[in-house]
């Protein structure tokens, strides 16, 4: 009950001194041999900037947690007590959660700082607060640019093991997403809370470790990507760079100057758009789906250019062979005459 006094006077700007006395070691609440159950939620407000070279993305969102803190129990006539001054908040024990696929993360605090904390007479603590977080996300591009993705954000205490704080999702809803959240490359196709507990080892000296079992919350974010920009980009530009390789089946055979920078046009611009499509993706070590996409575009287009050669190859030597036998033929005079005697039958005359 004192405690609480003190929170309450410190909401107020009253206490300080009670609130920091009563309080100074922050310790996790144990009021029996059992681990705190923490409960977690999240509401993410938006999503954005998929960056597939740097196999990040942006979230901002909400996170919301409970937990039972029998010092906090108070006989208040309000069921409910609002804290939102921090330097009240900097002076309870709150769970030491981390994002652990988190490049970044700061706090938002514009106008002021975004959190409330609010007791319950029993001593049950909600703590929310808001957060922007760029979060390592590993893309699979095998099948780029239809590709499903599976993007996901891992939250894990920092310091209790499960024997002291087990954390779990809120019974109902836990993940909830604004409405209105609209990505320009991606559908999001489903939220799903899963969790990854797992050993960890941790230093306890310079040359001693320790491993203990933490608890892992992962809150996964199904995707697809639309396939509409890389229709009008990609697909469509270089079906219709290689047909145009095609009208060079219907030139004359003799027009070569036309033939070949016909080919050769249509070759380099077809490299010049796949290259300038390519260049914001990372540089993976496996052929994805577009790469086939663009190979095999070349390889249409290349096959034109080799068609032209080949057949004017062939027409060159044929026009040379007739023309050696036409001299022949004028060099020896040699005329055939044919006389039909009975129709099946007939007799060849030199000339």
């Amino acid at each position: 009950l004192a405690l609480f006094f003190a929170v309450q006077d410190a909401v107020y700007g009253l206490g300080m001194g009670d609130l920091e006395q009563l309080v100074a070691e922050k310790t996790i609440p144990r009021s029996t041999d059992e681990s705190i159950q923490l409960h977690l939620g999240f509401y993410i407000e938006s999503l954005s900037n998929f960056r597939a070279h740097e196999m990040t993305f942006d979230v901002d969102l909400y996170v919301y947690t409970s937990w039972m803190d029998p010092r906090m129990a108070h006989d208040s006539a309000e069921d409910l007590v609002l804290i939102n001054e921090k330097k009240a908040r900097d002076m309870m024990w709150l769970p030491d959660l981390y994002f652990a696929n988190a490049h970044h993360c700061k706090f938002q605090e514009v106008t002021v700082p975004n959190f409330n904390l609010f007791i319950t007479r029993d001593g049950l603590v909600s703590y929310s607060l808001r957060a922007t977080c760029s979060i390592s996300c590993s893309l699979n591009l095998v099948n780029y640019p239809m590709d499903k993705q599976h993007c996901f954000i891992r939250m894990i205490s920092y310091a209790h093991t499960t024997e002291k704080l087990h954390v779990r999702w809120f019974t109902q809803s836990p993940i909830n997403k604004n409405p209105e959240i609209g990505l320009p490359e991606f559908y999001i196709k489903n939220l799903q809370p899963n969790y990854c507990p797992g050993t960890y080892r941790y230093a306890i000296t310079e040359h001693s470790h320790k491993t203990g079992n933490f608890s892992c919350l992962m809150a996964s974010i199904f995707l697809q990507r639309s396939i509409g920009y890389n229709l009008v980009q990609s697909y469509i530009p270089t079906g219709l760079i290689v047909m145009i390789s095609w009208v060079s089946f219907f030139i004359d055979r003799r027009a070569v100057p036309a033939r070949v920078t016909l080919s050769f046009t249509t070759l380099v611009s077809l490299t010049t758009l796949g290259n300038g499509l390519r260049y914001d993706l990372p540089q993976v070590s496996y052929s994805k789906a577009l790469d086939l996409w663009y190979g095999a575009c070349l390889m249409f287009v290349f096959l034109s250019l080799i068609e032209f050669a080949a057949v004017n190859s062939y027409m060159r030597k044929c026009e040379k062979f007739s023309g050696i036998a036409r001299q022949l033929s004028r060099r020896n005079g040699l005329h055939t005459r044919v006389f039909v005697r009975e129709p099946g039958s007939a007799q060849i005359f030199p000339g």
